[in-house]
């Protein structure tokens, strides 16, 4: 006769609870990273990124074009549509980037690292947010913080448009 495992109801809401715990601890060490490095104040050291720029892809996000050089194009203008986002990789610092069609019909990218702790921004109705702490930059503003902790701008990548391309420059 086969015996049957018991297990009470305290005991298995508080394993239940154990584990949401953990995973949740899981979580926030995946999206902030593995741990602080030297110089971890405002803008310094940090954290690793999570290599995604932003949560839900919007019209033209959610695709990685190669790195990109100096001199060598982005995207053509009609793969990005306004008011959307096309992540790429600028080759110049290795870096995530994002190259962002505004809603006047300019182009401008910006580094897609966060310059409170290092991780990766995405497009999110008109702006850049952090996930990891909530930082929100305005790409129409040279990159300006909306809203911390960070408390520099993120960096502005040169772009320009020639036949109908976006080239870094």
């Amino acid at each position: 006769m086969e015996e049957e495992a018991r297990i009470s109801r305290g005991r298995f809401i508080r394993l239940g609870a154990a584990l949401g715990v953990g995973a949740a601890g899981a979580s926030v060490v995946a999206a902030c990273g593995s741990g602080e490095q030297s110089g971890g104040g405002e803008g310094g050291g940090g954290e690793e990124s999570t290599g995604d720029v932003g949560g839900a892809p919007e019209a033209g996000g959610g695709e990685t074009v190669a790195q990109v050089q100096s001199g060598t194009a982005i995207a053509q203008e009609s793969e990005v549509a306004q008011g959307s986002a096309l992540e790429f990789t600028d080759e110049e610092g290795g870096q995530p980037a994002v190259l962002v069609h505004l809603e006047s019909g300019d182009f401008v990218a910006y580094s897609a690292v966060c310059t409170h702790r290092q991780c990766t921004v995405g497009y999110s109705d008109g702006n850049l947010a952090c996930p990891c702490h909530g930082s929100v930059f305005n790409p129409a503003e040279g990159g300006a913080v909306v809203s911390g902790p960070a408390n520099q701008p993120l960096p502005e990548i040169p772009v320009e448009v020639r036949d109908g391309e976006v080239f870094r420059t």
